[in-house]
């Protein structure tokens, strides 16, 4: 290791350095992945539900995204509409 220079900005001391991509950095757009970092930049749609219910899918679709992540397997998220019914569903991605 090399010797600690006092005085330096954050922007310095980080300078070269590469966060490991984890559940914690994702959501901030600050993994090396562009399909990641495109992701997360995307605006999130308009919900028509009630705030409790919102806050509700938004849990379970974490859940699912976070049980992908435990199996290092990226996934995303398929919407369709089956008469009067919405279904989400999981896409592993290879």
């Amino acid at each position: 290791m090399g010797k600690i220079v006092k005085g330096l900005s954050d922007e310095d001391m980080l300078k070269g350095f590469k966060e490991k991509e984890s559940f914690e950095n994702i959501d901030r757009g600050e993994s090396g992945s562009t399909v990641l970092r495109k992701k997360a930049a995307a605006k999130p749609a308009a919900l028509l539900l009630p705030a409790e219910e919102a806050e509700r899918l938004n849990r379970f679709l974490l859940e699912l995204s976070m049980e992908c992540l435990k199996k290092k397997q990226p996934c995303s998220f398929k919407v369709t509409r089956e008469k009067d019914t919405v279904v989400i569903k999981t896409v592993t991605e290879k």
